[in-house]
């Protein structure tokens, strides 16, 4: 099952200010999010390391090693059951209020930089919305 594609992102931006690999920012931040908590599959695992060193963000590994693309085969049993709650329905709303993003643009919502401090500002809302998964399973 496919969550995400970056694709759908980067061929409706309005303009050429941003790179394709912007449509995988939000992309990358979530499975930034699901590599630290151990919810990736197998195939993913040897990627977590950089990712909690840091020297690899969440885009990078989307961008590289899934295809732009947020994948079910990319998460573990317990991700995917959390992906299924919470990404399609809420993830982009939360997101979108974290960095203050208005309109419905794919420029507006890919402006956001790929940082690891804006990831800091994101995770505690990941962090909410899993323990709110976790209170109902």
């Amino acid at each position: 099952m496919k969550y995400d594609d970056a694709e759908y992102y980067f061929l409706n931006f309005e303009t050429d200010a941003l790179p394709n690999e912007a449509g995988a920012t939000h992309i990358g931040m979530f499975m930034a999010w699901m590599m630290l908590h151990d919810l990736v599959s197998e195939d993913l695992e040897e990627a977590i390391d950089e990712v909690k060193s840091r020297q690899v963000t969440g885009r990078e590994i989307v961008v590289d090693a899934s295809d732009c693309k947020l994948l079910s085969d990319d998460l573990s049993e317990e991700g995917n059951a959390f992906a299924a709650w919470y990404y399609e329905d809420k993830y982009i709303g939360d997101y979108c209020r974290v960095f203050e993003i208005s309109g419905d643009s794919a420029d507006a919502l890919c402006s956001v930089e790929d940082t690891w401090d804006n990831f800091d500002k994101l995770a505690p809302v990941l962090d909410q919305r899993f323990a709110e998964w976790q209170a109902q399973a």
